[in-house]
């Protein structure tokens, strides 16, 4: 009997086939790219960020023995609590690569899956880069699909998205048959979770929510290997996650051109550690201080346009805590203009109490633009207009941040930020090291083994 043709059979075909000699060398590159700037996210998470401490301290009581690195805690633990931890160190500085299609942020959870279970299975970075090459394609799919609507419903899909692309990762490097990433698809589907209340009171729990995707990804997998099932209609069916999680799902979008077009070629990366919506203010508010000398006493007030999600996610005037504070368009455009800067520096308990910045933040108004809004996601236009107290309008105009494919960020550009995020932690030399690991040489005869032994610390 011939098997029903679903969205997850057609997905879990293309990565089951696909092999590292079918990816073009564009793929390649570009999942080296990701590997290489999560991988220093994460160092910089685990050394910096409370809620990966937490976490790591969770993991060392809780955690079972075994042979994946937990970065920053100098011990090897069980895949999953390894994946855990190392995921919500990826997302705490709010530095990690994202998507402005799918709305999430890919990395922070599959490549703490890849390393975890690479280091497990002792695999090549060649078998690294075609399982997130592949677990990234198929989520940020999914993720097109349900969006803008499932992140405006309440949904983080770092969280609920992002366990499709970590299941495939695991079901790739575990070596799982087509019916056995079927069922775990179906599986993690159910698993899926992460609401944004988080942006509300700034709470720690949305760095957990990729950490949990990366060990339900790992957790389905080997479940559907041992028999376990799952739906296999999980994404289009009549309670799927699409009829579950959003109001507007795009079926076409799954499976159109699967394999010749490459939305992971879309990914965009992050300069500054912050929401990516706070990033169009922050480039606005730079250009034109860029022209124009901007005097705090005579500012009388700001206008922020911009699209809806911006406008839910970010308008936060009245941030409490740093987490809170990297999310908020107000405090990412008052630090500019108080201190010049928006980087880690600027984001920590004590600057956030910064009166002046406090002060500006109830002079900034954010709106919604429905011109704006008609060209997102394609573009993500941010509008900053400053009024001073002589009736003067300064504007400036975003449409691609820096780090969109159409603004984007170079391989030198990831590496000088790679030794920014790293260097009160790694030496130059071993920086040196790491990128060069990641970037260079021919990956089919690297065991990442070698690149995990470099990340201890």
């Amino acid at each position: 009997m011939e098997s029903k043709t679903t969205l997850s059979r057609e997905l879990a075909k293309f990565a089951i086939t696909a092999s590292y000699g079918d990816l073009p060398e564009a793929v390649i590159h570009q999942a080296k790219r990701c590997l290489l700037d999560t991988i220093g996210v994460i160092i910089a998470g685990a050394a910096l960020a409370d809620s990966a401490k937490v976490i790591q301290d969770f993991v060392k009581e809780h955690g079972t023995a075994g042979n994946a690195t937990v970065i920053g805690a100098s011990q090897k633990l069980e895949a999953s609590y390894a994946a855990l931890a190392n995921g919500v160190a990826a997302h705490a500085l709010e530095l990690d690569d994202g998507s402005k299609y799918a709305t999430y942020h890919p990395g922070a959870s599959m490549i703490p899956t890849a390393l975890a279970l690479g280091e497990q299975c002792n695999a090549s970075l060649a078998n690294i880069l075609l399982a997130l090459a592949l677990g990234y394609e198929v989520s940020l799919r999914i993720g097109t699909s349900v969006n803008p609507s499932h992140y405006l419903k309440g949904f983080h899909p770092t969280g609920t998205v992002g366990t499709f692309g970590t299941t495939v990762v695991s079901s790739k490097l575990l070596g799982l048959s087509l019916e056995e990433l079927i069922s775990a698809m179906g599986i993690v589907g159910s698993l899926a979770s992460g609401i944004n209340q988080y942006e509300i009171d700034g709470s720690f729990v949305k760095h957990l929510h990729p950490g949990n995707a990366a060990r339900n990804g790992i957790f389905a997998a080997y479940l559907a290997r041992k028999g376990f099932t799952g739906p296999q209609e999980i994404l289009e069916g009549r309670l799927g996650f699409a009829h579950c999680f959003s109001h507007a799902f795009t079926p076409e979008i799954v499976d159109r051109n699967l394999g010749k077009e490459w939305e992971f070629q879309k990914i965009y990366f992050k300069p500054y550690c912050s929401c990516r919506y706070v990033h169009y203010a922050v480039e606005a508010v730079q250009n034109i201080q860029n022209e124009h000398v901007v005097t705090l006493e005579d500012i009388e007030s700001i206008r922020v346009r911009t699209h809806q999600n911006a406008k839910q996610g970010s308008d936060i005037p009245d941030y409490q805590t740093v987490l809170h504070a990297r999310l908020s368009i107000q405090y990412g455009i008052g630090s500019m203009l108080v201190r010049g800067k928006a980087e880690l520096q600027e984001y920590t308990e004590e600057n956030i109490k910064d009166d002046r910045i406090k002060a500006l933040a109830q002079k900034i108004v954010i709106e919604e633009d429905p011109v704006i809004q008609a060209s997102y996601p394609e573009k993500r236009t941010t509008i900053v207009e400053i009024r001073n107290k002589d009736g003067q309008i300064w504007s400036s105009t975003v449409d691609y941040a820096k780090g969109d494919p159409l603004n984007p960020m170079s391989d030198e550009d990831l590496r000088e930020k790679f030794k920014e995020v790293t260097h009160n932690i790694f030496s130059g030399e071993k920086a040196d090291k790491v990128m060069n690991w990641v970037m260079s040489g021919d990956p089919t005869e690297k065991p990442i083994v070698d690149l995990t032994k470099m990340l201890s610390y």
